[in-house]
């Protein structure tokens, strides 16, 4: 369960070889018998096994998604969880959650629902908050919130300078490439942070998803913006052959290839994708909009 990344900090391997609905967490255990736990999205029966090993005694979210966060309920209020301030309002409360990333109506409750019964998650509000401002230091060990927005509004990175460690979460390096399937979501931010990580010095790169990476950790950053090109392509692509809504496109699934679970869910958040292509290239030229809702290239 456990893979050491340096002698006191460890990468917890979640369900389902962390991959979503889950995602890997970071136990910290700084030389004495607290520890701390980065990252509750690895799966309920793994963090009620780490209680039982270790003394828990703080939890960071790297942002508000649940799959990184969905386990915070099972610390109770002598374990503080903090979270970054950008997403602190909604923070451990599926209502708000829900409506900031579904549309608020029957998709919200559509999303809470799944996600109550996929990934367990309950209730904890959060104690405190980071920012890019802050130095979170666990005994010895000081991390460097990097603000990372284009995934989310509230997605860091956390950055650690002696050993040169980019805990990178939901800049995951995947196959599937960058994820921004919300109304929040911007491909211009994402961008923007990706090459803001790629200028850090880093020699071992821990991803949400994929775990840990040593090698190439610049040229794979570098396939994973060109990702967006990729999609933007295959979108463009759709268009060349005929005009079509975006939900003639959706059909299509450009970007997911297909709708393999919670079809409502992935169908939304495709159409969030294909939309903020088709502004981009209605901003280059290369699509026009009618006013019935048809783009054609």
């Amino acid at each position: 369960m456990l893979e050491k990344i340096t002698k006191n900090v460890f990468l917890v391997k979640g369900k389902n070889k962390g991959f979503f609905p889950f995602s890997n967490s970071i136990l910290i255990t700084p030389g004495d018998d607290d520890a701390t736990l980065i990252d509750t999205g690895c799966g309920i029966e793994i963090l009620k096994e780490l209680k039982e090993r270790f003394k828990i005694i703080g939890v960071i979210n790297s942002h508000t998604h649940p799959d990184h966060s969905a386990g915070n309920w099972l610390f109770d209020e002598g374990v503080s969880i903090t979270v970054p301030k950008e997403g602190f309002e909604t923070a451990g409360n599926i209502v708000k959650l829900s409506e900031r990333l579904a549309e608020p109506g029957e998709l919200a409750k559509y999303w809470r629902e799944w996600v109550a019964a996929t990934m367990n998650f309950k209730d904890r509000r959060p104690d405190n908050w980071f920012n890019a401002e802050s130095t979170i230091e666990i005994g010895n060990i000081t991390l460097k919130p990097i603000y990372t927005p284009g995934h989310t509004i509230d997605h860091y990175c956390l950055y650690e300078p002696e050993n040169k460690i980019l805990f990178a979460f939901d800049y995951d390096l995947t196959r599937f490439g960058p994820w921004y399937g919300h109304r929040e979501s911007d491909i211009g931010q994402f961008k923007d942070s990706i090459k803001k990580i790629m200028e850090l010095e880093i020699d071992i790169f821990v991803s949400g998803h994929k775990g840990i990476i040593t090698e190439n950790i610049k040229g794979r950053l570098e396939e994973f913006l060109q990702k967006f090109d990729r999609n933007e392509k295959k979108v463009l692509a759709f268009l060349t052959e005929g005009e079509k809504t975006v939900e003639d496109m959706v059909e299509l699934a450009p970007i997911y290839g297909s709708f393999p679970y919670a079809e409502p869910l992935l169908k939304y958040w495709e159409g969030n994708m294909i939309r903020m292509h088709l502004n981009q290239l209605v901003e280059g030229g290369l699509v026009t909009k009618t006013g019935d809702g048809l783009y054609s290239a």
